[in-house]
């Protein structure tokens, strides 16, 4: 047994000969981190100051000799880096925008940690942060990969041997590691430590305090929660907007495409992203939520398949995206893995609300989720915290726009839940309660911008009632009217109202409600033979069940169609006959409404005097039902100035400012105040200006009283017109200007739509032609998207007087035979009329009367076919005029002047 003083001796003895073995080896490779080796040999405790006396004088100073000539041979080496970083197998694509972000995080702070969803890119980011960063740094980057670690005890370990640091005997491995690295300048990336967390963030809190100069980069699908750290979400790169058609060279701006295109043409180098298959590609970044990983998979495959087929293939993404690189680590060989990686990490009520989250699209707010995922094994007290838990691990993404936080999934990591959720069984009844919140919802809400957010949260649960309760797939339909009409998602309405009437065969007052909701979406859209039909169908049902105010509906709406088709002849016994039945069953509200749509019937064919009496009449109908509760349907608006009004300027001179949607209920003081406004349009097109403003002014009081800015749109767009009818176009400008910020903040997409094509008239008059395209060009788009109609028709009408400005007939003329083929279908005989006049100038300027006068001729007939004889004596007088420029010519007028016989009708 050895004594106390020999043991120490022997402990010493050892430590020198590490000590000059180290230094040989420094001065061997020549390196600062050789040299930083056997200094940490030294400096460990080799014995307590009170013994050295034990120790034989020699080996001491020899100890101290050494040391001396180390440091100065150091010394003399400089600020050499000590580590590298691996080398790029490939190029790294975008993220410009957040690596300037985490350079300059990376002065702020000690401890950036990039977090976010499996396949972000976070290793790949960190990297090229840490290799544009590495000169910042005396000794450099390091990296540490913990991805392959099962047990969290051997972090000291990986860490130990990326920094080639060997402990002293008797030392702790992290003591070795805190004084290696106490002495040096340098980044050190710690990558994927979510599985390993704890014992990570305990490691990097006690280096950064035993080490002050040093800086660490970590990756992890959840934050550290180490005091100083600066939490960085990685984003998914950049994705092409759904709503726009773009072709390769602005696709290629998109960052998800960059990374796609240059991954396609390793895998296939034939591949060039072309117009044939650029709208593929964009649907695979946009389905993909722009991951890099799962774009990298995808590109993989094009070796086999096309874009078009990825493409089609991606609702089974897991199964299509299932190669990777073999180099990668396992859970980055497929997609499903990575998710699965992150899954299998939560505790066991996360897991639960994870799985459940996926019967949600688009995202939610927390009260949606307490609702719908509460119960069996989750309460409702446990879901704020397991829902921010998923979100501090990177599984559920938290948005915090205007209208109040929401939670999401990505459409991938939502698609792996869905799976999760059809294992647990839970699926039906889920997707049961996720249905009856949107229909609460959408009752509740009648169509306002709170119901943006959820559009596809609310076609999730159509889907659910079509097929599990056609009824209530029924009742959501006729909820939905007014966010589909305020959105113009025509076809879309127009296809939900069809499957729901077809499954649920219902015969009740609801199926009339639904049938008519169904006809206004095709008036919107300008199908006015589709409409009328499904109309009638409403008014036999309603009935038939016996459901008074639905048929009043009903009669009053076919009057409305008879409008909008210029058929005064048919909406007049329509009308009269909803005026009957609203004073027969006492329906106050109502037959003021069927009193002002006579009034507009009225102003159609020209009798201004009644129009003004009956639309006086139903503003005071409505005025004393003010306060009662009762709602009307919007009141349908028609203003105009008529072709005779051209004043010699090439175009069409409709003003189409807006015909409000039918059946979108307001309450009886609305009416009145919109009921006033359109009396303002009879007066201005009495040439009665005085009059008007004052009309316009008490409507805008009212509005502005009652707090209701979509009303003061309504007002602002007439007196924008009214500006311009007053020659007063800087006016208009400020008006509509000011109508354009309201609608947009109401999430009016038609109104809107609206306001930029008379923002592109205006911009026209006052010769601002490229602001004008840029409105003109936004607005078709809508309605072009939309399928709406009249508003594309009067968009075009104003593209028409745009290019017959910039004296460009080849466009003025596309423009309007585009309105034309557009119009056809709405059987709108006088708009048709003027779309023709309009072509009728263009064939004027281009020297063809011939022409010209055949234009004229057919809209004649359309303005006698409605026995509108204003619109036939203006055709005339214009026939006239091109007879005459004939003669000048020595052409032969005699096929010019001819014209159908003078049709008997009311006087316009």
């Amino acid at each position: 047994i050895q004594t106390r003083d020999e043991t120490l001796y022997l402990r010493a003895d050892v430590d020198v000969d590490l000590f000059r073995s180290a230094g040989a080896d420094a001065r061997r490779m020549g390196t600062r981190a050789a040299y930083q080796v056997a200094f940490a040999l030294y400096s460990g405790e080799l014995l307590p100051e009170n013994r050295y006396d034990d120790w034989a004088a020699a080996p001491r100073e020899e100890l101290a000799a050494l040391a001396a000539d180390l440091q100065q041979e150091s010394d003399a080496l400089g600020d050499t880096k000590l580590f590298g970083l691996p080398a790029d197998t490939s190029s790294f694509i975008g993220r410009a925008r957040e690596l300037a972000e985490l350079r300059a995080l990376l002065r702020r702070t000690r401890l950036l940690t990039l977090s976010g969803t499996g396949g972000t890119g976070k290793t790949r980011l960190a990297l090229e942060l840490a290799r544009s960063a590495e000169s910042d740094y005396g000794a450099g980057a390091a990296i540490v990969e913990l991805a392959t670690l099962t047990d969290p005890r051997l972090i000291p370990e990986a860490m130990a041997a990326a920094l080639d640091v060997r402990p002293l005997p008797q030392q702790e491995l992290v003591d070795a590691l805190v004084v290696f690295l106490a002495q040096r300048t340098m980044l050190l990336v710690l990558d994927n430590c979510e599985h390993v967390l704890a014992a990570t963030a305990a490691l990097v809190n006690t280096l950064l305090r035993g080490a002050p100069q040093l800086t660490i980069l970590t990756t992890s699908r959840e934050p550290l929660r180490v005091p100083g750290e600066i939490v960085f979400r990685v984003p998914s790169l950049g994705i092409p907007n759904p709503n726009q058609v773009q072709g390769p060279e602005q696709l290629l701006e998109y960052e998800s495409v960059s990374l796609f295109v240059a991954r396609a043409a390793a895998a296939a180098p034939s591949f060039v992203l072309d117009d044939d298959n650029a709208a593929d590609v964009a649907r695979i970044c946009l389905r993909l939520d722009g991951l890099p990983l799962a774009l990298e998979l995808a590109a993989g495959r094009l070796g086999a398949l096309s874009p078009e087929a990825i493409a089609s293939r991606l609702d089974d993404r897991f199964q299509l995206l299932r190669s990777g690189s073999q180099a990668a680590p396992t859970r980055q060989q497929t997609l499903s893995a990575t998710l699965q990686w992150s899954h299998d990490l939560l505790e066991t009520d996360e897991k639960v609300l994870f799985r459940r989250l996926g019967i949600f699209a688009g995202g939610c707010e927390l009260e949606a989720v307490e609702e719908v995922c509460v119960g069996d094994g989750l309460s409702s007290g446990e879901i704020a915290d397991a829902l921010a838990r998923l979100a501090e691990k990177s599984l559920v993404v938290v948005d915090d726009p205007r209208g109040g936080r929401r939670y999401r999934l990505l459409e991938t990591v939502r698609m792996y839940a869905r799976e999760r959720l059809d294992e647990s069984d839970e699926r039906p009844t889920l997707a049961q309660l996720h249905a009856g919140w949107a229909l609460e919802l959408a009752a509740r809400q009648q169509g306002s911008p709170r119901l943006d957010p959820e559009r596809e949260n609310l076609r999730v649960a159509l889907d659910t009632l079509l097929a599990q309760a056609p009824r209530e797939a029924l009742r959501l339909c006729v909820s939905l009217l007014p966010f589909w009409l305020r959105r113009i998602e025509l076809d879309e309405a127009s296809r939900r109202f069809e499957q729901a009437l077809a499954a649920a065969d219902d015969r009740t007052a609801l199926a009339a409600e639904a049938l008519l909701a169904a006809s206004a979406i095709r008036f919107r859209a300008g199908a006015l033979p589709e409409g009328v039909p499904l109309a009638e169908r409403s008014r036999a049902l309603a009935e038939e069940v016996g459901d008074s105010y639905q048929e009043w509906r009903a009669l009053q709406f076919l009057g409305e169609f008879g409008i909008a088709a210029d058929d005064i002849d048919a909406a007049t016994p329509w009308l009269e006959r909803a005026l009957e039945l609203a004073r027969r069953e006492g329906f106050a509200a109502a037959e003021a409404v069927s009193i002002h749509s006579l009034g507009v019937a009225a102003w159609i064919v020209g009798d201004l005097e009644s129009a003004d009496k009956l639309i006086a009449r139903s503003i005071g109908d409505l005025r004393a039902l003010s306060g009662s509760g009762d709602t009307v349907p919007s009141l349908l608006n028609i203003a105009e100035i008529r072709p005779e009004d051209a004043q010699g300027r090439p175009g069409v001179r409709h003003l189409f400012q807006d015909t409000l949607q039918p059946f979108v209920e307001v309450s009886c003081d609305a009416a009145a105040s919109y009921a006033i406004a359109n009396q303002a349009g009879i007066a201005r097109l009495r040439h009665d200006l005085p009059r008007a403003w004052n009309l316009l002014d008490e409507s805008e009081a009212r509005f502005r009283t009652a707090g209701d800015d979509a009303g003061l749109s309504t007002v602002l767009v007439r007196r924008a017109y009214t500006s311009l009818a007053a020659g007063e176009v800087t006016r208009a400008h400020h008006d509509l200007e000011a109508a354009r910020q309201l609608r947009a903040g109401l999430s009016d997409r038609r109104g809107l739509g609206l306001v930029l094509s008379g923002l592109g008239l205006v911009e026209t008059a006052l010769g601002n032609f490229d602001v004008a395209e840029a409105r003109l060009a936004e607005a078709r788009d809508t309605f072009r998207r939309a399928g709406d109609r009249w508003g594309l028709a009067s968009t075009l009408w104003r593209t028409a007087d745009l290019a017959f400005a910039r004296k460009d007939l080849d466009a003025a003329e596309a423009a309007l035979e585009e309105a034309h083929v557009v119009l056809e279908v709405t059987h709108r005989e006088r708009w048709l009329a003027s779309t023709l006049v309009g072509l009728a100038e263009v064939a004027m300027l281009r020297g063809d009367p011939d022409r010209a006068a055949g234009f004229l001729r057919d809209a004649r007939q359309r303005y006698a076919a409605r026995d509108d004889l204003g619109g036939v004596a203006s055709i005339d007088e214009r026939l006239e005029s091109v007879a005459k420029a004939a003669l000048r010519d020595g052409e032969d007028t005699r096929d010019i002047t001819r014209s159908t016989a003078t049709t008997k009708g009311r006087k316009s």
